[in-house]
This record gives structure tokens, C-alpha cells and sequence, in this order.
């Protein structure tokens, strides 16, 4: 059977045509390599060129940080006042005393009784003469009793007789304060005076006069009197009871009397302990 040349030519050219077309849709095909068994669907597509970071570890502290608290009361207490307005004891159910020592005219007693304190882990409030700074007083001892957590509190710059307290006017008062606590910044430096100086004071033989209590209350010095005395331990004198402001003076005869102290039930203590300004 012969066919037409002008029929066969047009198949030649369809088949030609066909054969394109195919070939171009396989060329814009993607070409898989290896194609995996299943398909991983991930939760979300990063654009090319962003690396997911690695996760930071935890590392756990190594320690704990040290927080230190503030007493805001050692015992419970209540300034009691005696018919002056003076504070001289403490009402408290507390079974604690607490311990003042005046003067301060002997450097080996003071020594002597800084032992003792130290012996029994106790602490006082001392009332000293500012004359004796540097002089009776060594300025290594005050250093010692500063660094130990005891108070030193205004008891006059010179401890003046009774005769001539009495003559003192409000601006001799105020400028006896200024020469006693120079004269103690000048021991043991502004460091230490800062940290053992506390706003207390006892007038010197108890001479409460008007303008050494007006003097006091202009420089916000707390005057404080006592109940018990180095006589406590005797027959028939004021004896110790709980809240007792208990004096002593840095003098041979009451060594005997602190060390009495230091063998009683009482918890001995500070004026700062017992009015609550202790931080641990």
C-alpha cells in the first residue's frame, strides 16, 4: 500500500513535535538522588542560611548566697524610767542584765577586764573620761575593746568635780563633748569610732544638772542612769533583778565583782544589745 509523500511528511513532523514537548517537561523536572523510604516533616522551614544555635546548659550554683539579717531586737525589752526621767533598768520576762562600767583611769584593769569579757563571750557598754584617751587608757586597749563588739559612750572629756558641774552652762557642756570625742577620733581613728561609739551618756558623780541634760538632748545623746551597783552582791544592797542596768568602774575592787557577774544565770549584755541595735 503506498501512501501519499504530502501525508507521510506530515507525520514526520508531528512526531517530531511530540517528541519536544516531552522532552522539555522531563528536563524541568526536579531530579531525585537516593530519595529516602519515608518523609521527614519538620515543624517549621528555615530559610537558607540560618543555623538553628545550640541550647545553652544549666549549670547548677555552686554555692549559696550568704544573706545576712539584722536583729531587730536581741531581747524583749522596755526602757523603765526612775522620778528624774532617766533611764535605769528594763522591764523585760528576759532573764538578762545589763552591764556598765565607768571612768577608766587604769590601763591593766581595763586589760584585766576585757579578759573576762572575752572569757565569756559577753559584751558592756563602758562610760569613759575622755582625758584618759591615749593616756590611762593605751590606745591599743581601746582599739580592743572597740574590735571586740563592746560600746564606749560619753562620761565627760574631765570628769569634773561636783562644785564645778554645777557652775557649767549648756555651751560648756556642748564644747566638753566636742574635746571628748576628738580626743577619741584621734586614738583610734574615725573608723572605729564610727563602729564602737554609741549616742549614750552618764553624767559624771550623777550631776544631772539642766544644762547637761539640755546638752544631751541637742546632740541626741540618751542619758542612762542605773539600778544595782558593784554593791549588788552584798547583803541588804540592790540586788540584781531581770532588766537590771548594773555600773562598775574600771577600778582593782570590781574585778572580783565581774568575774561574781560572769558565775550568775544572768545573760550579761550591752546597752546596744538590750535596746535591739545588733546585726549578725
Amino acid at each position: 500500500m503506498k501512501f501519499p509523500l504530502k501525508s507521510i511528511l506530515s507525520v514526520l513532523i508531528l512526531g517530531l513535535l511530540f517528541t519536544s514537548a516531552c522532552s522539555n517537561q522531563i528536563a524541568g523536572a526536579p531530579l531525585l538522588v537516593n530519595p529516602p523510604d519515608e518523609i521527614l516533616v519538620t515543624a517549621t522551614s528555615l530559610p537558607d542560611g540560618i543555623v538553628t544555635p545550640e541550647p545553652t546548659a544549666f549549670v547548677e550554683p555552686t554555692a549559696t548566697p550568704e544573706v545576712k539579717l539584722c536583729r531587730t531586737s536581741v531581747v524583749r525589752a522596755i526602757p523603765e524610767y526612775n522620778n528624774k526621767n532617766l533611764v535605769n533598768a528594763f522591764q523585760t520576762v528576759d532573764p538578762f542584765v545589763v552591764l556598765t562600767i565607768d571612768d577608766g583611769y587604769s590601763n591593766s584593769v581595763l586589760n584585766q577586764m576585757l579578759d573576762i569579757l572575752e572569757a565569756n563571750d559577753t559584751k558592756a557598754t563602758f562610760f569613759l573620761v575622755g582625758t584618759s584617751f591615749g593616756e590611762k587608757i593605751q590606745a591599743d586597749t581601746l582599739k580592743r575593746l572597740v574590735e571586740n563588739g563592746n560600746d564606749i559612750a560619753y562620761h565627760s572629756y574631765a570628769h569634773p568635780e561636783v562644785s564645778f558641774i554645777e557652775a557649767m552652762s549648756l555651751e560648756d557642756w556642748l564644747q566638753d563633748y566636742r574635746l571628748w570625742s576628738d580626743a577619741l577620733r584621734g586614738v583610734i581613728g574615725e573608723q572605729l569610732f564610727d563602729e564602737g561609739v554609741v549616742p549614750y551618756a552618764r553624767a559624771p558623780y550623777g550631776a544631772w544638772t539642766s544644762a547637761f541634760m539640755t546638752s544631751l538632748a541637742e546632740q541626741d545623746l540618751t542619758p542612762f542612769y542605773w539600778n544595782a551597783d558593784e554593791h549588788t552582791f552584798e547583803a541588804n544592797r540592790m540586788p540584781l533583778r531581770e532588766g537590771s542596768i548594773l555600773i562598775l568602774h574600771i577600778i582593782p575592787e570590781n574585778l572580783d565583782e565581774l568575774e561574781q557577774l560572769m558565775t550568775t544565770d544572768w545573760d550579761v549584755l550591752s546597752l546596744r544589745e538590750a535596746l535591739g541595735e545588733e546585726c549578725d
